[in-house]
Parts: structure tokens; C-alpha cells; sequence
């Protein structure tokens, strides 16, 4: 595996950080018009977290199932990747309802990229 690590300084340079959540628009945009984020990702004065958890998050609310990734700073994690599934609740209206959520955790490398985005697409997109 590559150790070749891209975006490796987005917790220190807010730039990057924007960068980096372009870049994983850009690899998930199949999952648009059906998924929409359901974490807040900003204080309540809309500041950003910068925190990279979640550096992206969606839900497919008509299918009760979520993902988020949660990328870790190369520097400090090394090379990683784990996901993992768990049961949460979703907002929905006044109340919540039971969903699924996958959880991917890693630092981020092509190869990571690649396989989080089969993990996601197979997750949201079964069949």
C-alpha cells in the first residue's frame, strides 16, 4: 500500500480543509439527488469544526442508512482504514426514526479514496 498521502496538513490549513471537502464531493457526486448530510459540521456561529469528524457525512433517509468518514491526520495515525457499522437514529420531521450508519475511519491515500468510495457506492447502492 502507498503511503503517498494527499491533503496531509487539512487540519492545520483551513484552504486545504475546503480543498479536501470539494475533493470528496467530487469522488461521491454519484450519490447526489439520493443522499443529503444529516451531521452538523459547524458551531452554532458557523464556524467549521476543521476537525476532519465527519469530513463527509450522508444519509439516504428513504433507505434508513447513513455513512460518514472520519479522516485522521497522517502524521500522528500512519497509514489506517476501518469501517464499521452501527445503529443510530435519524431526525425525520419532529422525531427519529432507527437507521444504519457505516462508519469509515482513515487517512487519506488514492488507495483509501478508491476503497472507501466501492465501501460507500455498494453501502447506498446495493445490487
Amino acid at each position: 500500500m502507498m503511503n503517498d498521502f494527499l491533503f496531509s496538513d487539512f487540519l492545520e490549513d483551513q484552504t486545504t480543509y475546503g480543498a479536501l471537502q470539494a475533493y470528496w464531493h467530487a469522488r461521491l457526486a454519484f450519490l447526489d439527488g439520493q443522499c443529503a448530510p444529516y451531521l452538523r459540521t459547524a458551531f452554532a456561529n458557523g464556524q467549521p469544526f476543521y476537525d476532519g469528524n465527519p469530513i463527509v457525512n450522508l444519509a439516504d433517509r428513504n433507505a434508513s442508512k447513513a455513512a460518514r468518514i472520519v479522516q485522521q491526520c497522517p502524521l500522528e495515525f500512519g497509514p489506517c482504514y476501518t469501517s464499521f457499522e452501527q445503529a443510530i437514529e435519524l431526525a425525520d420531521g419532529d422525531g427519529h426514526r432507527p437507521a444504519r450508519e457505516k462508519v469509515i475511519v482513515l487517512t487519506l491515500t488514492a488507495d483509501s479514496a478508491q476503497r472507501a468510495e466501492e465501501e460507500l457506492r455498494a453501502w447506498f447502492m446495493p445490487g
